[in-house]
């Protein structure tokens, strides 16, 4: 005879020790005197939990084999290579800490080094280049206004011819020849 299906949840509290409600404790035990499939079942059950629980104990150990067994597991940790003490992130953050020192000492070196061989900052030898006046550094910063000039004189000419169609430093045709004294000489 099975165990009525609608009770399975008050046999699974009452095997348990958990059924703590009053009211529904004595319907269900008066349920059980009424039915022997819940009887059955429960004695069953509570057979059971017995064995689980006889089989799954551990065997309780003498104080001496708890000593030894703990005085084992300590030796067994000490000697352990490779051993973190504290907390494991310490361990990680000391190659992290070191690789950054090598690498700001290298970066110092080169700038030392640089500084060393080519100056302060510099990148060559400036010192053995010309250095210029400050009259002739102003001709080489307006360099490109110098060369725009020969084009400008070259465009005055052309708008500033006369009517005469004789450009401004242009020598006279009819004058040419004549001393400033007013006499004739001949060009050859």
């Amino acid at each position: 005879m099975q165990a009525c299906r609608n009770h399975n949840e008050t046999l699974m509290l009452d095997v348990t020790d958990e059924l703590t409600d009053p009211r529904v404790r004595r319907d269900w035990e008066g349920h059980l005197a009424s039915c022997a499939g819940c009887r059955t079942e429960k004695a069953r059950m509570l057979q059971l939990l017995k064995q689980v629980r006889a089989s799954g104990s551990p065997p309780e150990l003498s104080e001496a084999e708890a000593q030894r067994m703990a005085g084992t597991v300590s030796r067994e940790i000490r000697n352990r290579s490779g051993r973190i003490s504290g907390s494991g992130w310490s361990f990680r953050l000391v190659p992290a800490l070191a690789a950054a020192c090598v690498l700001i000492i290298t970066v110092m070196a080169g700038y030392w080094v640089q500084d060393s061989f080519f100056g302060a900052g510099r990148v060559g030898n400036l010192a053995s280049e010309p250095q210029l006046d400050p009259p002739d550094l102003d001709v080489v910063k307006h360099l490109d206004l110098l060369r725009d000039m020969d084009t400008i004189e070259k465009l005055i000419q052309v708008v500033d011819i006369p009517d005469n169609g004789q450009a401004p430093g242009d020598p006279n045709p009819e004058t040419q020849g004549t001393q400033p004294d007013g006499t004739s000489h001949v060009v050859a």
